[in-house]
């Protein structure tokens, strides 16, 4: 009797591990989700507290600047050692959304078996409409601030959860449409635990 089976994939090209197949058990399919979990945390954590993301405060500074001029509202951009500001508000590593890029990064480096080109270009998509929503959110924020509409301590908490929140939604539909594998392989490892 054979044990192993060839993959069968689902209608959107995605793997589906195969219940039956001893190689693709409840537990394996589990430690399979731990691994890729375990790693992409590591790459997540490393890449969004290792690196100096000065370059990249000064280009979203530098492009909600650009934004909040379109808009009609005055905006400079100044620096002051290591520290980037528009107006009078600090751009920091956590304005820029790179934390939603890098976690997106470290799902993707993790999974295996998956073509470089596929990363690449989900890899891609979501960091730019990351970054390009962040610099909308920074505009939004300082325009309902200068035109009293709310005060900053409105406009930038509530404002960038619900950022936050739609970022994070984006990067599930994202993960589901570009790389089907990775909800794929999550919700095979829930269903094996659910079954008797």
């Amino acid at each position: 009797m054979n044990m192993f089976k060839p993959a069968t994939f689902n209608t959107r090209g995605g793997m589906v591990l195969d219940m039956e197949n001893s190689a693709t058990t409840p537990r394996t399919q589990f430690y399979t989700l731990i691994r890729v979990a375990s790693i992409g945390s590591i790459i997540a954590a490393a890449l969004y507290y290792l690196p100096d993301y000065f370059i990249v405060e000064k280009f979203t500074a530098l492009h909600s600047a650009i934004l909040m001029e379109l808009i009609g509202i005055k905006a400079t951009v100044w620096y002051e050692g290591s520290k980037v500001f528009l107006n009078e508000f600090e751009i920091q590593r956590i304005c820029t959304g790179v934390q939603v890029m890098a976690i997106f990064l470290g799902i993707v480096v993790a999974m295996p078996k998956i073509a470089l080109k596929k990363r690449l270009f989900a890899f891609t998509v979501v960091a730019v409409s990351v970054y390009f929503a962040n610099i909308g959110r920074i505009a939004l924020e300082i325009w309902l601030l200068y035109n009293g509409i709310l005060p900053w301590d409105l406009a930038h908490y509530p404002t960038g959860l619900i950022l936050g929140v739609f970022s994070v939604a984006f990067l599930i539909i994202a993960a589901d449409h570009f790389i089907p594998e990775i909800g794929d392989m999550a919700l095979s490892a829930l269903d094996g635990f659910r079954r008797p």
